[in-house]
């Protein structure tokens, strides 16, 4: 992970931070995971390395726009991988917001992402499954403004996710909800917006790339937003 484009964000104007155009390219700029997948379009594929992030720029920058209108300080992404989102967010929550609680970055194998977290004392990475009741105990005590689920893909998987953090945020973020290759996550989706609409106002960020389309015939990822109201 290369830490110093980090300041590509850091010395950027506000107001171009809420603009998506702008944010496309910087997150393009920032740099993808060096993995090579089916569900890649090209833009993502001829720019490997930096912060290692996995998601598609065409959906994550107009979701960053839309948190860039809460007050959010505090932040728990569940499931971070190498840690390129969780930097991401971080670090653009911090140009809009004073994150004087805790950002904490959970996975179930080591992350990258702890070489950023030593660097950054509102950041903490921590090794443990979000399945278990030890980390139901780990967070039951503690609200986090914005949770972001992206752990175990399976529908039991991400609805335990959900179950266990939901009395702990205000913002939940669900990634994958239009995934071909996520049915498990799509399905939760869907039955949380059919019956939460009392509780949520609900965001989808679901564009696509033509070329992974014209490969493939199929969608992917997808960002979806319930907004307690």
């Amino acid at each position: 992970m290369e830490l110093g484009r980090i300041n590509l964000i850091r010395t950027s104007n506000l107001s171009d931070l809420q603009d998506s155009n702008y944010l496309e390219n910087l997150i393009i700029a920032l740099g993808f995971n060096n993995e090579i997948l089916r569900e890649q379009p090209q833009v993502v594929r001829d720019n490997g390395g930096g912060l290692l992030i996995w998601q598609y720029p065409n959906q994550f920058s107009k979701y960053l726009c839309l948190l860039s209108q809460f007050q959010i300080q505090s932040y728990l992404e569940i499931g971070c991988r190498w840690g390129g989102t969780f930097v991401l967010t971080n670090e653009y929550l911090k140009m809009f917001n004073n994150m004087n609680k805790s950002s904490l970055a959970v996975d179930i194998i080591d992350s990258p992402v702890l070489d950023y977290c030593m660097l950054n004392d509102e950041a903490q990475f921590v090794k443990m499954n979000s399945q278990t009741r030890k980390f139901k105990n780990f967070i039951k005590n503690t609200h986090f403004d914005l949770i972001f689920i992206d752990g175990d893909h399976s529908y039991n998987g991400v609805k335990n996710d959900y179950e266990i953090s939901k009395n702990s945020g205000s913002i939940f973020v669900f990634h994958d909800i239009v995934s071909d290759e996520c049915p498990g996550v799509v399905q939760f989706w869907n039955e949380l917006k059919a019956n939460n609409g009392n509780i949520y106002t609900f965001f989808e960020f679901v564009d696509q790339y033509k070329d992974v389309w014209d490969r493939t015939h199929q969608n992917f990822l997808g960002i979806g937003v319930a907004v307690k109201k």
